[in-house]
């Protein structure tokens, strides 16, 4: 499946490039925007791939090669082609390894060629979207609700909410036993002693049945040494947090966009974000703190390269998480100043105001003083 998104300022030349692309099976159109600064921000929070973009090249104060190169800049991945009227910025495209060129009005036709294009591009480089999804093994997504894609590509349905909580918990302990008593605590706490016994083999026999509905034989293993404990034994492909967490590593150690970028998104809303697992928080706990610090880097790697508008987003994901602090509010601040956008600034400075009571975290909101130099907070 190729998810692709699209930019026209015009509506209707917008609106015809969707329906075309909504008529190809292989297709998913993951977004449609008559604003180029709307694209470049859902490229920037979504968790979800995108495989190819296709840019209006002539729109409002935003040229589709300046669109190009900043999209490039924060998903190297992405394939890119052009749509326009005019014939004289093909050349142009090639600079930024554009995959095609596409002459308004837009025909089916046009479309199956980049398509064509871009199956061919991939196959070449050897990254076909198919191909790491058929690598044996379990897929695990635990940043968002905990979701389980089996072997053979079947996700895992549970039959009730306890099964899919337990297999959290079981995969949290990384192949460790888990003993009867631990997971009682777990996921029983306060309970009745014997009710909840028989809560928790009620609840290992249904995820058993749902495991084994998708071809997973034995993954639950029983042990009976030091008393009953449970384990996993499965072969996984593919877990969003271990991608993660060595994207953040790589990050560390070249300073490289990319690997921010592509951590920032593997995160998407949190770990575990929703369930109400309380033995959840402090891992939730910890990796936000990594994702904290991974967000201020990325605001102040784009406020260096003057791409302020770009900072704003993963800006306002920060101050969302640490709603408290003065020195994160006194960047927005400098940072909507950099945008031009005083009377905003102002704003936010009073909200700010209002939000904290410690005087060192307002100290840090001397309104005077971010004005007068706004670069000395990146």
């Amino acid at each position: 499946m190729i998810r692709v998104i699209a930019v026209d300022d015009e509506l209707p030349a917008l609106k015809r490039v969707g329906q075309l692309l909504e008529s190809f099976e292989n297709i998913r159109v993951c977004g449609l925007f008559e604003k180029p600064q709307s694209l470049l921000e859902h490229t920037l929070t979504t968790t979800e791939p995108i495989d190819l973009a296709l840019l209006d090249m002539e729109m409002p104060g935003f040229h589709g090669m300046e669109l190009a190169r900043r999209l490039r800049a924060v998903r190297p991945e992405i394939q890119i082609a052009f749509l326009t009227a005019y014939e004289e910025f093909a050349r142009d495209a090639f600079e930024v390894e554009a995959l095609d060129y596409l002459l308004k009005p837009i025909m089916k036709e046009d479309l199956e060629r980049t398509v064509g294009r871009y199956e061919k591009r991939i196959r070449l480089r050897g990254k076909a979207d198919h191909v790491p999804e058929s690598e044996p093994g379990v897929r695990i997504r635990s940043f968002g609700p905990f979701y389980v894609t089996a072997e053979n590509g079947q996700p895992i349905r549970f039959r009730n909410s306890k099964g899919r909580e337990l297999l959290a918990y079981l995969h949290t302990h990384r192949g460790r036993f888990v003993s009867k008593v631990q997971l009682m605590d777990a996921l029983w706490y306060g309970r009745d002693w014997e009710r909840t016994q028989a809560n928790l083999h009620s609840t290992v026999y249904q995820l058993r049945k749902d495991l084994e509905a998708c071809g997973l034989e034995d993954v639950i293993e029983q042990s009976k040494t030091a008393g009953t404990s449970y384990g996993l034994r499965w072969s996984v492909a593919f877990d969003d947090v271990n991608a993660y967490e060595e994207e953040r590593r790589k990050y560390k150690t070249t300073v490289s966009l990319t690997h921010l970028i592509q951590a920032v998104q593997l995160y998407g809303e949190g770990y575990l974000a929703g369930s109400g697992y309380e033995w959840a928080a402090p891992r939730q706990a910890e990796l936000e703190l990594g994702f904290i610090e991974l967000l201020e880097a990325m605001v102040d790697t784009y406020v260096k390269q003057q791409r302020y508008e770009i900072a704003l987003s993963p800006m306002q994901r920060w101050s969302q998480l640490l709603p408290l602090s003065g020195r994160l509010h006194a960047k927005m601040i400098a940072l909507l100043l950099f945008m031009n956008r005083e009377e905003d600034a102002r704003d936010y400075h009073e909200l700010a105001l209002e939000m904290l009571d410690q005087a060192e975290e307002l100290a840090m909101l001397d309104y005077g003083r971010i004005f007068a130099n706004p670069s000395a907070l990146f």
